[in-house]
């Protein structure tokens, strides 16, 4: 695979919930702003450059849960990644690069180096045949239902704003199904004892329900340029206590064609290095 770009866990959970609301609300317009909007948002599987910053926070009655930032850079092969998290108390700095076959990653002052197997280097990324490109197109689709009329242009500016029944039950489901999932294996992202006490901050764990999505993305020149996505999310946390929780997340892209990537920074720091073959 050429891009392999592995983020915090705790930025994980975060754009995963809301990237669920984000897949609802590629196919949510009619006529000419849905086909603008879905062919931008497909076209991020094929950018072989660019830079991608995002930021993200969860927030309960105006006290912030968690918040974030991380980056992204691609350019072929070479792939850099960046995140930094805060919550609970707790700072969680990360890096990643894959450069000239060989993954680095640092986790605070933690550093690790894996040779990449060759045939890595020779597969694929999701969506870069025009087969895969139409079946996640497909998907998205699918995903949608009837909501299709809520979609909106002005511009280069394309929104959505969905509540209660407006929001299909698919996307329900699964968020409910990912925060159960992450609740009752938080521990599989302790690997350096810094991710759990964070990813239990967010205190829904069941019963979750989307009561609102807010979308607003930039389309410039065929690409999405930058989205904002505001998701309420309410639900119980393990005893049954009822929260609602505001999800937010702002991505930026930039430098498309002109992104370089380097290679993390090992000059003097102790590596831990890896003879395991590392495939994706």
């Amino acid at each position: 695979m050429k891009k392999n770009v592995k983020t915090l866990a705790v930025a994980g959970l975060v754009i995963g919930a809301l990237a669920i609301g984000g897949i609802g609300t590629v196919a949510m317009a009619s006529g000419n702003a849905y086909q603008t909007y879905k062919d931008a948002a497909l076209s991020v599987t094929h950018r072989e450059n660019h830079t991608m910053d995002t930021s993200f926070s969860a927030k309960e009655n105006d006290v912030i849960l968690f918040s974030g930032t991380s980056q992204t850079k691609i350019d072929g092969a070479d792939t850099y990644s960046s995140a930094r998290v805060e919550g609970g108390g707790q700072a969680v700095d990360t890096e990643s690069s894959t450069v000239g076959g060989t993954v680095t990653r640092r986790t605070g002052e933690v550093y690790t180096s894996t040779a990449l197997d060759s045939r890595y280097q020779e597969w694929e990324r999701p969506g870069a045949t025009s087969t895969s490109t139409k079946l996640m197109s497909m998907v998205t689709d699918l995903l949608v239902g009837d909501v299709k009329t809520h979609f909106t242009s002005s511009g280069e500016t394309v929104s959505v704003n969905l509540s209660g029944a407006q929001i299909p039950e698919l996307m329900n489901v699964a968020v409910s199904a990912m925060l159960e999932q992450s609740g009752n294996h938080a521990d599989r992202f302790d690997t350096n004892g810094d991710y759990t006490d964070m990813l239990r901050n967010l205190p829904i764990k069941k019963a979750a329900v989307i009561q609102s999505v807010k979308l607003d993305a930039t389309v410039s020149g065929g690409e999405i340029t930058g989205q904002d996505l505001v998701i309420v999310l309410t639900g119980d946390d393990a005893v049954g206590t009822s929260h609602e929780v505001e999800l937010t997340v702002k991505m930026a892209t930039s430098e498309i064609g002109s992104t370089t990537v380097q290679a993390i920074y090992t000059t003097g720091k102790n590596v831990t290095e890896s003879n395991m073959n590392y495939i994706r």
